[in-house]
């Protein structure tokens, strides 16, 4: 409506024909419940969702502002900025820094931080700057050398507030504020409110006024954002991780996140064999970091694979994916890391997979955060080489065309011999699958086992089905899989996994009664206890003998997937081992077959 586009609110055209170029002609909530107290020059703290505008909800009245007292101003003496904004990272910094160059071009704004050589940093400060953006490190360490002086600041913006206490930057914050003049208008954002941070709006704000967008009864998660959960097992993880990222980023740009350093470098080693995907972490040096953000930010590369740590902040628009690879260790961090998609009102998709000791951790995340979880299963094959056909088409369009016209000699050959099933081919090289993808479970994701369904009124547990199934086949009974019952109300029965080979062969039988046999293609609903417990049974079978949980080696799912990369990504199986176990019944019944492999 009229009231919230920006041209409408009186603000510098200047400030309003650069957002304009940029196709941002509206306020976001964050930067609507802001823009009218901050230009008031009220004290505030805004409590906001990640991934919500915030950077502009205090940027616009800050420039705004600015600009009008720089038209009236003659000379600004050097390293004594009109505003400060503290960043707990050095990527959050950068970003806000972008964000209010390319807002204000007319404005001199400087960007601070570690990592990097300082006489740089302390060049720009030299000359005339309005705004001075920083983590508290480096601002302290141009302080003591005289570099800069904030005896002239009228605004103070600390952004996300909170993530300086937990990066320890809780003291310089406090430095850098009793510096400050004591008229001055200050700004704090943060996505929570610890005791630190309500310490330090008492002691440095005036009367602040209180903007919550969160609520306490409020998913915390930005809207737009799908959340899944998947149950894995370690020795699974790296195999369901390259075919979630094919199934769900759909070509996009997806970040995984990893607890700790030696993890981010062993999954993105492991998953750029056949995905086009990079490690960062802080161990990282500052110019690998920006190259590696740079080659991510330009889709050189699709996949990142990263700390928490190294991702605060980061300036990377239309991430389409998170992946959590471990359960975050509390609800703040599932909140920042899942804020990277979905953000400014745009769809995104999380996922987090889990094993069977993270379940109460996971239900605690629902609880605490105010979300819920859809529970999913692997990938299917046919799922994943459906998604990876997707992509070799949008890479084969992505090709420029007066490339394509040297190929066109041989293309023509191709298809004069061989019709539509040169293109078909060339999708699958272009998509990296060399062989057809082995069957494998769509419960544990184990490569040559068959997931099937026994379905019938009689079928009332698992018991029943395992009964009806050691009546078909003694052999399937005894080898059978940990039978998880359906949880719809218009069937009774269960789905279990077989060797590939028993599978075919009771399918293939003719009398098997009035049950309904059918092989799994798209996992039906599951009753919840599948995805507690799918990946972590051991193997039992009838006649009461048990193992333990057996262990599985092998190769890529589909062969060398990946191999191409064209359009900037490249996806594909990992070539790692993976392990399972599941628990079996036998007793005597009856089934019908219908269907095939």
């Amino acid at each position: 409506s009229e009231e919230l586009a920006i041209a409408s609110l009186g603000i510098d055209s200047r400030i309003v024909d650069a957002l304009a170029k940029r196709g941002i002609v509206n306020l976001f909530p964050i930067q609507r419940a802001v823009f009218q107290p901050a230009m008031q020059g009220l004290d505030l703290i805004a409590r906001a969702k990640t991934g919500t505008g915030k950077t502009l909800a205090f940027g616009i009245p800050i420039l705004d502002n600015i600009s009008r007292e720089k038209s009236s101003m003659q000379f600004r003496p050097a390293g004594t900025p009109r505003a400060i904004i503290l960043a707990p990272t050095r990527e959050l910094a950068k970003q806000v820094e972008n964000e209010l160059v390319l807002a204000a071009p007319h404005l001199s704004v400087v960007c601070i931080y570690g990592g990097v050589s300082i006489e740089g940093q302390r060049r720009q400060l030299a000359s005339s700057v309005e705004v001075v953006v920083g983590t508290p490190g480096r601002v302290i360490d141009m302080l003591e050398r005289g570099d800069l002086r904030l005896n002239e600041v009228k605004f103070a913006i600390l952004d996300e507030a909170d993530q300086m206490l937990a990066v320890g930057f809780a003291e310089e914050v406090e430095r850098i504020m009793q510096k400050l003049p004591l008229q001055r208008h200050t700004m704090l954002f943060s996505a929570t409110m610890p005791s630190w941070i309500r310490n330090l709006t008492s002691k440095y704000l005036k009367n602040p006024t209180m903007i919550d967008l969160v609520g306490e009864n409020e998913d915390k998660v930005a809207e737009g954002i799908k959340l899944y959960a998947v149950s894995t097992n370690d020795l699974a993880k790296n195999k369901l991780l390259a075919d979630l990222l094919t199934v769900y980023a759909k070509g996009g740009k997806a970040i995984v996140f990893t607890k700790t350093k030696r993890d981010t470098d062993d999954v993105a080693a492991v998953m750029s064999r056949s995905i086009g995907c990079e490690a960062l972490h802080g161990d990282i040096s500052q110019y690998q970091r920006e190259k590696t953000l740079s080659g991510f930010r330009d889709g050189r590369f699709n996949v990142l694979v990263a700390t928490d740590v190294a991702a605060r902040g980061l300036d990377i628009p239309n991430v389409d994916l998170i992946v959590h690879y471990e359960v975050p260790g509390d609800s703040e961090t599932f909140v920042h890391r899942s804020g990277r998609t979905g953000r400014a009102g745009k769809k995104g998709t999380c996922i987090l997979m889990y094993t069977l000791n993270q379940k109460r951790v996971l239900r605690t995340i629902e609880s605490e955060v105010g979300c819920k979880f859809e529970a999913i299963g692997p990938p299917a094959a046919e799922d994943v080489l459906a998604s990876s056909s997707d992509h070799a088409s949008e890479s084969i369009k992505s090709v420029h065309p007066d490339l394509a016209k040297l190929f066109l000699p041989a293309a023509q050959k191709l298809l004069e011999e061989q019709g539509v099933n040169a293109l078909a081919a060339a999708m699958a090289h272009v998509s990296g699958v060399t062989q057809l993808p082995p069957k494998r479970s769509l419960l544990t994701y184990e490569e040559g086992y068959m997931t099937l369904q026994l379905t019938g009124g009689n079928l009332i547990d698992s018991s029943a089905v395992s009964s009806a199934v050691m009546q078909l086949s003694s052999k399937a009974g005894m080898s059978m899989g940990r039978v998880t019952m359906l949880s719809s109300s218009t069937a009774t029965g269960g789905v279990f996994d077989l060797p590939e080979d028993l599978a075919k062969e009771i399918l293939a039988l003719q009398n098997v009664g009035s049950n309904v046999l059918t092989a799994v293609k798209v996992l039906p609903d599951l009753q919840e206890d599948y995805f507690q417990s799918s990946f972590s049974r051991g193997r039992s079978f009838g006649g009461g003998f048990r193992s333990g949980g057996s262990s599985y080696g092998g190769g890529s799912s589909y062969g060398n997937r990946g191999g191409s990369s064209f359009g900037g990504s490249s996806y594909g199986g990992s070539r790692t081992g993976s392990g399972y176990g599941s628990s079996y019944n036998s007793g005597g019944g009856y089934g019908r077959s219908e269907g095939s492999s």
